[in-house]
């Protein structure tokens, strides 16, 4: 018996009373996971933003790049707005040192003097490039030009002419008109109606006025000659009313913005019209008619005579 080994039995060992000692490992290990999930989501918010502002500082650094590389030349620019069909006069422009890209390589004058006398098609703003779009003659010296800048001869475009007409100051806004306005071109016609007509009672010769002509472009002024820009049927009616004499035109300015269109169908005026329109009273003859002027009543009061002045006293004595 006394090489036999027998084996000693011992109790497990007893966990302390409430497990407190698992309780903190587990808590110590939750920690340490949220605190894994919140660096790893630091990290991941600093790349992004990292990351952003490496591409920002790129793009800045590309974009002064490209502007110090863009090629700078001397172009014709206007130190002053010039408007319109109006020319070109030295004082309008000068040279200065620009920088090139594509919004504004096409075109491009270097020397004054090919704009010159030119007329501008449309206004040209202060500091803004004079290039050659803008410009609607084609040469120096040229007045005006027929066709816009972006106008060109087809088949299918319209038979633009230019054409003269006569309006005094009276009936062109005072004569403040001038190239590059647009006006309405208003014909008063003298009408004439046969005899029998009028014997009829109801219509007689008069003056008849109405709007004719919408939005015509003003090309150039020579006092009180208007060269308008006109299609060839207008420009025919313009010459025939010129030569028949017995019309009269007025022009209205239209405000540059205002291209709509007015239904002249209800349109035109004639003094028996505007009388009616407006209740002007008509005159009468006075005195009446081929009838004698009447006798006027008395009046009640009527002015005393002067009285007679006494005779003055004589030197000698009666007989």
């Amino acid at each position: 018996m006394h090489g036999v080994h027998t084996p000693v039995l011992r109790a497990p060992p007893t966990a302390p009373a409430g497990g407190s000692d698992r309780t903190d490992m587990d808590m110590e290990f939750r920690d340490d996971r949220r605190r894994g999930k919140i660096i790893i989501v630091l990290g991941v918010i600093l790349a992004v933003v990292a990351g952003g502002a490496a591409f920002y500082l790129v793009n800045q650094a590309n974009e002064q790049a490209g502007q110090q590389e863009l090629q700078r030349v001397s172009a014709v620019v206007a130190v002053r707005a010039i408007p319109a069909r109006q020319a070109i006069v030295a004082e309008d422009v000068e040279v200065r040192e620009v920088p090139l890209d594509p919004t504004n390589q096409n075109g491009v004058v270097t020397d004054p003097t090919q704009v010159v006398g030119r007329i501008p098609a449309v206004t040209i703003l202060q500091g803004q490039l004079v290039t050659q779009n803008m410009l609607a003659s084609a040469g120096a010296g040229d007045e005006f030009s027929i066709l816009g800048p972006e106008e060109s001869i087809s088949p299918d475009s319209p038979a633009w002419r230019a054409v003269s007409v006569t309006v005094t100051d009276d009936l062109a806004v005072g004569g403040v008109l001038k190239a590059g306005e647009t006006v309405d071109i208003f014909v008063t016609a003298v009408v004439t109606v046969p005899p029998d007509i009028i014997a009829a009672g109801k219509f007689t010769s008069e003056r008849s006025t109405k709007l004719v002509y919408q939005d015509v472009l003003i090309l150039a002024r020579k006092g009180t000659f208007y060269i308008v820009k006109a299609e060839l049927p207008m420009a025919e009616e313009l010459a025939h009313m010129q030569a028949v004499g017995t019309m009269t035109m007025s022009m209205a300015l239209r405000p540059e913005v205002d291209l709509r269109p007015v239904d002249a169908s209800a349109l035109g005026e004639t003094t028996n019209r505007i009388i009616q329109k407006y209740g002007l009273p008509i005159p009468e003859n006075y005195p009446l008619g081929n009838r004698p002027i009447p006798s006027q009543p008395p009046i009640s009061s009527p002015t005393p005579f002067p009285s007679p002045t006494a005779p003055a006293p004589s030197g000698s004595s009666s007989p």
